[in-house]
């Protein structure tokens, strides 16, 4: 369960308008200097917290705004894989098909896995994967629908030759 305590920014708000309570139960309270006095100490409070309402609701207008992108995207693969297995359906050349193969790697975060001679002691190699958080979901998409536009022109434009 997450933590309910204020931390950051709200604390020391918070923490403002305690001072500036304290301030005031003291009838001779007069600093010498200007941005400590009661007044101040109110304007101060009101603009912090004006603030920290301002940011709390931008943060939540960016975490929506995250959620609707990662649900756009959540069937990419799905689909990727749907399309790769109509492309073998089409009986499309094995190059074309092994080309489509490598852009749905690309776009999934994927990595062919190689098969390397194993050590002087007899171990398997250890094999290394692209991880699938270091490709942006834009990146993907745009590669998707290029090269799978360009491979299926160039397919048409082959078979009509």
């Amino acid at each position: 369960m997450p933590s309910t305590s204020e931390v950051g920014h709200a604390k020391n708000v918070a923490n403002l308008q305690k001072l500036t309570e304290q301030v005031i139960t003291f009838t001779n309270y007069n600093p010498p200097v200007d941005n400590l006095k009661v007044a101040n100490l109110q304007t101060l409070y009101t603009t912090a917290s004006t603030k920290l309402s301002e940011v709390e609701d931008k943060r939540h207008a960016n975490k929506n705004a995250i959620a609707l992108r990662q649900s756009a995207f959540e069937n990419l693969k799905s689909t990727c894989t749907k399309i790769i297995n109509h492309l073998e359906i089409l009986g499309l050349p094995e190059g074309t098909i092994d080309q489509a193969k490598s852009l749905n790697r690309v776009i999934q975060g994927g990595q062919k896995k190689t098969t390397a001679p194993p050590d002087e002691n007899g171990n398997p190699a250890p094999t290394v994967s692209t991880s699938d958080n270091l490709i942006p979901n834009k990146q993907r998409i745009s590669e998707f629908y290029c090269n799978c536009c360009l491979q299926l022109q160039h397919t048409t434009q082959t078979r009509t030759i």
